[in-house]
């Protein structure tokens, strides 16, 4: 398993077990998403979209139960592929 997809797993539980993550650590960590196979690509865009989300989390809980549940999708996804 590369550094990229453990950080990427790793950062993905943080989300569905109630945590955060700012984009600036994203983009950190993953400095060029492009390189990204197909799986862990979706993960980091998931990951994107929840970094930039927060506005929408905060007026809708309902929204924030669902992309933490497609956090734990994408947690699946990419253990089941374990390239």
């Amino acid at each position: 398993m590369t550094v990229i997809r453990t950080y990427l797993l790793e950062t993905l539980q943080r989300v569905a077990d109630g945590g955060d993550i700012e984009q600036d650590e994203l983009d950190a960590a993953v400095p060029n998403p492009l390189a990204l196979d197909p799986l862990e690509k979706d993960a980091w865009e998931q990951l994107s979209h929840w970094a930039d989300d927060a506005d929408i989390r905060q007026k809708d809980p309902n929204y924030a139960t669902f992309k933490r549940d497609w956090m734990r999708d994408r947690i699946a996804a990419l253990k089941a592929d374990d390239s």
